[in-house]
């Protein structure tokens, strides 16, 4: 069931009045966790690249050329590496999939509005271990969230968001990633039912984020 306003709210209380985003996430998890993944498997729809934009947070799903978005410069190929999209059994208001371009803000989505992986749905994230950034959208490929496992690095802006995750193909892979890339930080290796567990997952401006969502914020915004 989608998060009701007194839900959201005591939610936001506790992170507002924590020391830290990471305490708060603490006491969230003592909430009873949306576990299990249903039966439905949808396939993967189409990436709109060109004019798609996040249905969490509403940034391009495709790296923007230099300048284009707010006057910034990304590394090409950043903000492809962790698009995510959660496949519909039956259209929402016209759309057959939802984009995302990082994983939490896919996960913190999936919370506000109580959408279950396999209930009418299935949720895919880009392979980052066969991702090449020099060849940005054409070298995306979708895996099943459920099947995937997620690299967490603590170093800050290393996929957007600042979300701190990226997907992977499977627990060699991710390690081989964090061993090519040591300044990281420390790294941890999560399966899908921990990142649902740990729901809202720290991101950029998620307090703001899942206000609106939950409608108590009428404004839109960005923030990387």
């Amino acid at each position: 069931m989608p998060k009701n306003r007194r839900e959201v709210i005591k939610l936001l209380s506790a992170l507002g009045l924590s020391s830290t985003l990471g305490s708060a996430l603490a006491q969230s998890m003592q909430m009873p966790a949306s576990s299990g993944v249903g039966p439905d498997r949808v396939v993967a729809k189409a990436i709109p690249w060109e004019q798609g934009l996040c249905d969490f947070c509403e940034m391009p799903l495709k790296t923007p050329a230099p300048g284009a978005w707010m006057g910034r410069t990304f590394t090409p190929g950043f903000f492809e590496q962790t698009y995510s999209q959660i496949a519909l059994k039956a259209p929402q208001k016209g759309k057959e999939a939802l984009h995302f371009e990082s994983i939490a803000c896919m996960v913190n989505y999936a919370y506000v509005y109580g959408l279950k992986d396999g209930e009418g749905t299935t949720f895919y994230v880009t392979d980052r271990g066969a991702y090449d950034p020099a060849q940005g959208p054409a070298a995306v490929s979708l895996i099943p969230a459920r099947q995937a496992v997620y690299l967490w690095g603590e170093k800050r802006g290393w996929v957007v968001m600042d979300a701190k995750i990226a997907a992977f193909r499977n627990a060699e892979a991710a390690m081989a990633f964090a061993r090519a890339n040591p300044d990281l930080g420390r790294t941890r290796v999560l399966d899908w039912q921990a990142l649902l567990d740990l729901a809202p997952l720290p991101e950029m401006n998620l307090i703001r984020l899942l206000a609106k969502h939950a409608g108590l914020l009428n404004s839109g915004g960005h923030g990387h």
